[in-house]
């Protein structure tokens, strides 16, 4: 993965349109996207939208270009709109609920219920990162 430098990360905090960079990772503000998005479906190129948004085509690599537009892309066929910073919908939510009209007593059970399948799932997600650990690590050797 490329890394900006400290030159390259002040250049992109001076354009408008960037709401936030790291070393490692370029944000672009809602505004941006929706332009781009507009600018790509109406047949630009995506070289040329980042160039008239004011950004040094040099810093971009053709790989980056593209993962550009099709997270661009991505965000605006979702349905829920562009959006700024970091997309944490990647991660699952838990749509366990307690159905209404349920006695106390069920529902403590159902809650006691709930809360262990919600620390099973914790427990399997880390038992997923451990695993996916110790492969990386043994195909190193």
């Amino acid at each position: 993965m490329r890394e900006y430098t400290a030159k390259e990360i002040k250049l992109l905090k001076a354009n408008p349109y960037t709401f936030k960079v790291t070393k490692n990772k370029l944000y672009f503000t809602v505004e941006f996207k929706e332009a781009f998005w507009t600018a790509y479906q109406a047949g630009m190129a995506p070289r040329k939208i980042l160039a008239d948004f004011g950004y040094d085509l040099e810093m971009f690599g053709q790989k980056q270009i593209d993962s550009i537009v099709q997270r661009v892309k991505r965000e605006a066929q979702s349905g829920n709109g562009f959006r700024q910073g970091e997309n944490h919908d990647r991660r699952k939510r838990d749509n366990l609920s307690i159905p209404k009209g349920t006695t106390i007593e069920s529902q403590e059970a159902l809650e006691n219920i709930l809360n262990e399948v919600k620390y099973l799932r914790q427990e399997v997600e880390f038992l997923k990162k451990i695993s996916r650990t110790e492969n990386i690590a043994r195909r190193k050797f």
